[in-house]
């Protein structure tokens, strides 16, 4: 789990590189998405600006988002696949998973924040809020990709069921969106304490000291062990055994 940074802090693998890949092809997916979708609701005068052009840039606006959906449904279904198939991947839905600590450490946690505790409680590997920005994936996820199929299949579907999905779809694009850039951008990439960015999306590393700070227990899990391996890879181990 653990690797040499080449300054002096040591560094921990957050993400791995099926990961980071799966993370790569979701965002730039959805950035595609959320720019070529809001295109529509932009003001006619806009489109008029670009003279001749404005229909050649519209008719490529739909071929990107069009493939930019493809993209998403592929690593959402690719995801399915790889929390129930691979290791690594139900080592994370598992790890994902809400339990009991989660609402005993957001209480604990409003009350570090307001003053009425002293220390913060120990998070784990996913803290509640990464859980729950997580699962808030699916279920958008679940809403924009049915109600875009519809939309994409209109000639299936009667008008009540198409204006129907053409909300949804578009409340839900607009909660997203709101929620990636206000939410995880900034929480995760521009806050205070990791500025100028978390680059765990790029390397797949988290230096010891923030891992010590943001998720105690999943650090003293990872050090234990090392101590069990490092027990069972000493000679006199290893002479027991034979």
């Amino acid at each position: 789990m653990n690797t040499n940074n080449s300054q002096t802090e040591r560094t921990f693998i957050r993400l791995t590189k099926n990961q980071r890949i799966q993370h790569v092809v979701l965002f730039v997916s959805t950035g595609l998405l959320i720019l070529t979708g809001f295109m529509l609701k932009g003001e006619r005068w806009v489109i008029e600006s670009f003279g001749g052009a404005g229909d050649t840039i519209f008719w490529w606006r739909g071929i990107i988002h069009r493939a930019a959906a493809v993209g998403v449904i592929a690593v959402c279904f690719y995801h399915m696949i790889y929390v129930v198939v691979t290791k690594e991947g139900r080592s994370w839905i598992k790890d994902m998973m809400f339990r009991w600590k989660d609402a005993v450490d957001l209480f604990q946690n409003l009350a570090y924040m307001t003053g009425f505790r002293k220390e913060r409680p120990k998070m784990d590997r996913f803290t509640y809020l990464e859980k729950v920005e997580y699962f808030s994936i699916w279920f958008g996820m679940f809403i924009v990709i049915t109600t875009g199929l519809m939309m994409w299949t209109e000639y299936l579907w009667p008008k009540f069921y198409l204006d129907v999905s053409e909300a949804l779809h578009l409340g839900e694009a607009t909660l997203a969106a709101l929620a990636i850039i206000v939410g995880h951008i900034f929480t995760v990439h521009y806050n205070p304490h990791v500025y100028p960015m978390n680059k765990a999306f790029i390397d797949g590393k988290i230096s010891e000291s923030m891992m010590k700070e943001e998720h105690p227990l999943w650090y003293e899990r990872e050090i234990a062990k090392e101590k069990v391996q490092e027990i069972t890879n000493t000679p006199s181990a290893k002479h027991k055994g034979d």
